[in-house]
This record gives C-alpha cells, structure tokens and sequence, in this order.
C-alpha cells in the first residue's frame, strides 16, 4: 500500500480532537444536541487549521447511525464513508478547480434529491472565495431557500472575497492560528505514538515552523522523521529546516554589542559560503534580539522566551551589555534590512550593510544626551559664558563660533617702539558707520528690479523699504504685516533668494532680515472716491489694472454687490 502521511493519518475523527478550535467546536456540538443547526456555515480561517476537518466531523455527527450526536462513533459505515471522502451524501467540492458556473449548477441539481442513506446532505465547498461572481449568483437562491435535510459548508481562507449576499446567509464560525504550545503537544502525542524520539528543542522548532498551522507542521515533523529516522535532535532539525545554529546567532549578536563589524562580516560571509538563507538569518537574528530585549526588561520572562534557541545565560549576559533603545534601534534596522532584501539583487550586500549600521548604533549620542548638553549650553549662554567649551556632539556651533584663546597678560613694549593700533578688524567694522542710505536704497532698487519676474514676490518687496546694513545683516523694514507677506517673505526658497540676489550687488555674503512694523493707512485716492461714488468702473479702477497686470489675469464677470 502507498504510505499515507502523518497529516492525514492523524487527522481528527471527532470534536474532541480537533486541536485549538474549542470556541468552535462547543458551539457546534450544542446546535446537533439541541436541533438547531443552520442550513448555510461559512468556516474561515488560516490554513492548515481545520477547517475542512471540522466541516466533515459535522457531516459524521449528522449522519451517523447513532446519531444524530455530537459524538459522532467513527466506525459505522457512513462515518467510515465519509472520513474516507466517497460517500454519497456528502459533497466536497474544490472551488479553486471548480469556478465555472455550469459546474455550479450541476452541483445545485442534485441537491434537490433526497439524501441516499443517511439522513442530511451536507455539501462542502472548499475554497469558497474561488467561485465565479455567476456561481455566486447561483449558489444565493438554494441558500436563501435550501430544500429540507441539506447543509452547505463554506470553507475559505478569505472571507472578504465573498459576496456580502452570500456571507449574510451563513453562519460564520472563526478559525484562529494555533500556538506553538498547542502544536507543540500535538507534535509529542504523534511522535509518541509513532515510536519517534524527539527532544523538546526540535518539538519547539518544529512547532515554530508551522506558524500556527498544525498541517504544515505535522508534514515537517513527516520530513524529519524520514530524513533524520526516529530519533530527531535539536539541532538536526534546525540544520534541516535551514535555521542558522544557536552559537551562530549568539556570536553574531555578541559581534554588534562589542561594536565588532568586522567579525559580523565574516560571519555573514561564511553563512554565505554554506549556502544560508541570509534572509532568514536576518529574521532569526532578529527573534535572538527581541529575546535579549525581553530579558532586558523581564526579570522572570516565564513563557515570553518559550521558543528562544539561545541559551538563557548567554542571553542574560548579552542582555547587559545594551539599552533597550538600541536594542529597539538593532531589531528595526534587521527588520528593515529584510524587506529591502527581498527586492534586492544583492541581498548580501543589505545585510552586510545593515550589521555595519547596526555596530555603529552603540557609538552614536542619545537623544537624551543630546538634549541634556543643549541644555548645558543654554544655561552656559544665559549666564554670560559665551566662550565656555561647546560639546563635542554639536559642530555646528564650532564651526558658526569658533573658541577663542583664553586672554593672557599683554606683552611688554620696548622703549622708543610706536604702539600700533590694536582693535581687531571685527571692532572696526562694528565701530564704523553704516555706509550712506543713498547708496543702499540705490542698490536696493537694483535688487528688487531683478525680481520683477517673480510677481508675487515683487508685490511684496514693492512696499518694503532697505532700513539699513549691519556687518552682514541686510535689515528690510516692511510696513504691512499681514498672513500673505509674511508667508511670502519668510518662505525657506524666498529668503535664499533675497540672500543671493542681495549678495550679488551689495558685494560679499549676506543674510536678510525684516523688521515688521504697522503700516500707516494711506488716504483715499481720487479714483478710489471716485468708485465708491460708482463714477468709475469697475474694471477702470487703478487697483484692478494693477492687480490684473500682476498676475496676468482676466476678469470673467462682473457682478453687482
């Protein structure tokens, strides 16, 4: 005979087997015990988490002889017939090879027959979210009005692909992922009873592996058995998944907290060298981490670290020589370096750069350092110690004031020599004079009249006035301070602008500064009389000329107010 694998050998026969479905499993038993089950179910959930299982154990508690009961016996004919898949009073159809809508409506044909030889026909459509929007169309009406002793079963993995007509007629029941310790017993029943040997590490890789699918874990547990025979180890199963090695990852994590690139590299180059996953080992150095990270904040992490592979003292020790901040940083970084390594034509490259990264975090300054040396140096300067050291996290401040030499006793003078003078060029400029506001004004025309091809601009700077020249400082006095021009002037783009054109014709390098003051309001022209007496049109008047002139627009209606 073919060799029938663990997962369908193993698979549950009855309610009281089906592993981590209790929320429904109970609520379907209660309905067969008190003859109220609904003639339309909708199972959703993951894959691999018994769905379609659950569907035939239904189809068993109906129809069994003894039945029907919410034990179903499992050794009559029928529920024989049925655990088998060839019985005639329970359908199961693939709706993924089963789209077209003739091959619906043939199935719906046969539903108006009486079930053969038990005594509901239970009709299970796996895959659900598959079928045409035309098979849907035909499926609603036999929902909506089933004929007596006919049950349909949905099973799908995408609930949101079914129509909204369709799920309002079923019952929905919620499938949940399983947990690795649900799995995990699983997995132990099944090895016992195979006359496996395993070891708790590989029951916790395997279980790991199913991410939360008993189906994909018990044929990983087939895997092992046929690979590695009827004693599996750790560390065997771990080679054969393609996990990277224990020591692996807690030398690589030891690599990034001692700030050692280098031995990152060349353990990156020899996982490469055997052939590795580099992405997995990304995600697994990643898991390592957030368990270092656990310990971190955990005294007594409990069932926090049920699945961690590194042991628990190297881990402690690890967990001390970071915060949790770069911790957090380290796992962000890993986690961010594997999604660019899955589009990546170079994926080694990402991750090498990533350890580089991550080595290098432990060297930066925290923000909290940072912000504690700000205010260091803002109570230095609201003292009056304006030459006090700067820190060495903030060189822009080094490079905007440079630290001067501690003064020292001046030198002496020898007789008959002639002082010369001794005020630094800095003090001279400050003591001079402002140059003559006739030959500013003059330059600053010359200014404004370049930025006439920027409208909006030149009617802002119309109306501002160059109040004087400061060193560096071109101080504008602007007499209107409304929203528009201030977001006009203090625009980032605009004062470069202004600075560069500035500097340009003043000579040497300049910054722009305003002063706003109120403007004063100006008397009423004679066209403005004029208009408000409706003597002067509306598209005549000066203001509308100008504004149209400035913005180069059109009037399109007029309208009487």
């Amino acid at each position: 005979m073919s060799y029938e694998v663990i997962a369908r050998r193993w698979r549950p026969m009855g309610f009281e087997t089906v592993v981590g479905q209790r929320h429904v499993t109970d609520t379907l038993r209660n309905a067969i015990a008190a003859d109220r089950m609904a003639h339309a179910l909708l199972f959703a959930g993951p894959r691999g988490v018994g769905k379609t299982t659950t569907a035939r154990i239904v189809a068993k508690a109906l129809n069994c002889v003894s039945g029907p009961t919410s034990a179903p016996c499992g050794a009559c004919s029928t529920c024989e017939e049925i655990a088998a898949g060839r019985s005639m009073d329970c359908i199961e159809v693939d709706a993924a090879s089963n789209t077209q809508v003739e091959k619906t409506r043939e199935l719906l044909e046969t539903v108006q027959y009486a079930p053969t030889r038990g005594r509901h026909k239970v009709y299970i459509i796996d895959e659900a979210h598959m079928l045409s929007t035309s098979s849907f169309n035909a499926l609603l009406k036999t929902l909506e009005e089933p004929p007596p002793r006919v049950l349909f079963i949905l099973a799908t993995t995408e609930p949101h692909r079914i129509p909204t007509t369709i799920h309002s007629r079923c019952q929905r029941y919620d499938f949940r992922l399983l947990g690795a310790a649900e799995i995990g017993g699983r997995l132990q029943e099944i090895a016992a009873a195979e006359g496996v040997t395993a070891d708790e590490g590989a029951i916790t890789i395997l279980a790991q592996a199913g991410c939360g699918s008993l189906r994909d874990a018990e044929s990983l547990l087939d895997q092992a058995i046929a690979c590695l025979g009827h004693r599996l180890e750790a560390a065997a199963v771990a080679e054969l998944l393609g996990l990277v090695r224990a020591d692996v990852l807690a030398e690589a994590a030891a690599a990034v907290l001692a700030r050692d690139a280098a031995a990152a590299l060349r353990l990156v180059d020899g996982l490469a060298r055997h052939g590795h996953d580099l992405r997995q080992f990304a995600l697994e150095l990643a898991t390592h981490l957030r368990d270092v990270a656990i310990l971190k904040l955990c005294a007594e992490p409990g069932t926090l670290l049920e699945g961690a592979r590194v042991d628990m003292t190297v881990s402690r020790r690890q967990a001390e020589q970071a915060t949790v901040s770069e911790l957090e940083a380290m796992i962000k970084g890993l986690q961010q370096a594997e999604v660019e390594m899955r589009r990546a034509t170079q994926p080694r490259l990402v991750l090498e750069m990533a350890l580089i990264r991550l080595a290098e975090i432990r060297r930066l300054p925290t923000v909290q350092g940072i912000l504690d040396q700000l205010a260091t140096l803002e109570n230095r300067l609201g003292g009056g110690q304006a030459s006090a050291p700067r820190p060495s996290v903030l060189p822009l401040f080094d490079r905007q004031t440079p630290p001067r030499p501690a003064p020292g006793p001046p030198p002496a003078i020898p007789a008959g020599a002639k002082v010369a003078e001794t005020t630094p060029p800095s003090a001279r400029s400050l003591a001079a004079p402002p140059a003559p506001l006739v030959d500013l004004a003059g330059k600053w025309e010359t200014a404004v009249g370049r930025l006439k091809g920027r409208k909006r601009l030149a009617s802002v700077l119309a109306e501002v006035r160059l109040a004087s020249r400061e060193g560096d400082r071109l101080v504008l006095e602007v007499p209107n301070g409304n929203a528009f021009v201030r977001d006009t002037l203090e625009d980032p783009e605009t004062r470069q602008l202004l600075g560069e054109t500035a500097s340009s014709i003043f000579g040497g390098r300049l910054r722009v500064e305003y002063r706003f003051v109120p403007g004063e309001p100006a008397p009423a022209s004679p066209a403005v009389a004029d208009a408000v007496r409706g003597e002067v049109r509306f598209q005549d008047h000066p203001l509308v000329q100008e504004a149209l002139s400035l913005f180069g627009g059109t009037i399109v209606r007029e309208t009487a107010s």
